[in-house]
């Protein structure tokens, strides 16, 4: 049996070995046309824009910067508020670099029981009044953005789907280019901070040496 079997596969190599370079140049193909450079943003983010705590509109893509780190925060969620020294070192570090700009955002939805009944506008202007109480109560000394449609944090389908993340964006064309999903630390000793692993790794992610 196993004769045939070699004998057979012997026989049929040279068509087989064909369609195997035929294979292998579409993939080839296939490939340089995903990585091909793209004058397009992806994933919508090129609509991403909100209203800081202090009034002024702030579109994401216009933000002078070559990197763009946004941490995603929701209120009652115990990772974002383990997060927050973490966070501070982070601002404080990336603010030596003027290239590097990173801002905390939030989906004003997450703030309330039944987000539909209320207008955009209602939801803006609710969800930054708490957000003031969350920068006071928590310390928290990143810029906030509270977010316009259509951004959304949601837990089926949408960019992001829970918090805390972290997006990290190139610019010019504004374009996603790694995610950490949950903190990126929860370690809160200010002496241990510059020294952990993944706030060192994400320090070099946004383009920090």
């Amino acid at each position: 049996m196993d004769s045939q079997a070699n004998s057979d596969s012997r026989l049929s190599f040279p068509y087989s070995k064909g369609i195997f370079f035929r294979l292998i140049l579409l993939l080839i193909s296939s490939l340089l046309t995903v990585c091909a450079p793209s004058e397009q943003s992806n994933l919508g983010v090129q609509d991403f824009e909100g209203i800081s705590l202090e009034g002024e509109n702030i579109r994401i893509s216009d933000i002078a910067a070559d990197r763009i780190a946004l941490n995603v925060y929701g209120p009652n969620c115990l990772p974002c508020i383990k997060e927050i020294p973490v966070l501070n070192y982070l601002n404080a570090e990336l603010k030596k670099n003027p290239q590097i700009k990173l801002y905390m955002i939030v989906d004003p939805d997450i703030f309330f029981d039944n987000p539909e009944a209320l207008s955009t506008e209602q939801k803006m202007k609710e969800a930054a009044i708490l957000m003031k109480e969350e920068v006071k109560k928590f310390g928290i000394q990143l810029p906030v953005i509270i977010m316009k449609p259509p951004f959304k944090v949601d837990r089926t389908e949408g960019l992001v789907t829970g918090t805390p993340e972290t997006l990290l964006f190139k610019t010019k064309p504004l374009i996603l280019y790694y995610n950490f999903i949950g903190p990126i630390s929860e370690e809160s000793d200010p002496n241990k901070i510059p020294k952990n692993m993944k706030v060192i790794f994400f320090k070099r992610m946004a383009g920090q040496s």
